[in-house]
């Protein structure tokens, strides 16, 4: 047989690429329902991982799953901070009042939390659509869910970097800075606006994520500093 033979027997092959076989294990993994698949490609690739949850089109269960999953993240971030480096406000507190404050901030956690997530999903929802976006309400909902639980352990790791700042402050004065601490605080919250704004590009169709970056960017500065103008105005009150 002349070479040319051979050739003209196997020209028809397709042809295999590793990154082929790895998506290939990936939606695999997937199909076998692993969370920890699907918090992996997500870190790799928002838009791709939310494709498929639409897709799959997860029931309402599921997604209230995802977000009470995240409510228990959040609440592990700041159960971090008040547990191994509470505020002076948190030491002088009586244990009746600690309590207190504990229990509110479970319900802040599983209550306002989840209904301000279904909320902001409407709102998200209302908004694209009058900017050519074509996704539903519970499409838009299913990403903001998914992103909202794989945002929240970077949260945590921002809460732990803070910890860490905090035992070692004493040694080192400048990491008790709040504008040292400042980007490990903030990172959960930005990892948040990064996951959500890729999540929502995907679920209304559009072609870049940038703009809703920026647009979910500036309403995040805007929530901050009202939230801290309000803060600085109770306390001028009280």
């Amino acid at each position: 047989m002349t070479k040319e033979r051979v050739y003209e027997d196997y020209g028809d092959l397709p042809e295999v690429r590793l990154s082929d076989l790895e998506q290939d294990q990936e939606l695999l993994e997937l199909e076998e329902g692993t969370l920890s698949a699907r918090l992996r490609l997500s870190f790799k690739d928002m838009r791709r991982a939310t494709r498929i949850l639409l897709d799959e089109n997860p029931t309402e269960p599921r997604l209230l799953f995802y977000v009470l999953m995240s409510d228990v993240i959040f609440f592990l971030n700041f159960g971090m901070k008040f547990a191994v480096a509470p505020g002076q406000n948190v030491e002088d507190a009586l244990p009746s009042e600690l309590a207190g404050a504990i229990g509110g901030l479970v319900a802040i956690c599983f209550l306002l939390r989840t209904a301000t997530l279904y909320l902001f999903s409407g709102a998200t929802a209302f908004v694209c659509r009058l900017f050519g976006g074509t996704g539903s309400w519970r499409d838009t909902r299913a990403g903001i869910f998914w992103a909202s639980l794989v945002a929240a352990p970077i949260g945590v790791l921002g809460a732990i970097l803070v910890i860490v700042m905090g035992v070692f402050a004493p040694t080192l004065p400048f990491l008790a800075d709040p504008m040292v601490q400042l980007p490990a605080q903030l990172i959960g919250v930005i990892a948040f606006v990064f996951f959500v704004s890729a999540s929502v590009a995907e679920s209304h169709g559009f072609k870049n994520t940038s703009p809703i970056f920026i647009a979910f960017s500036l309403l995040t500065v805007a929530i901050l500093v009202g939230g801290l103008y309000l803060l600085g105005s109770l306390r001028a009150a009280f």
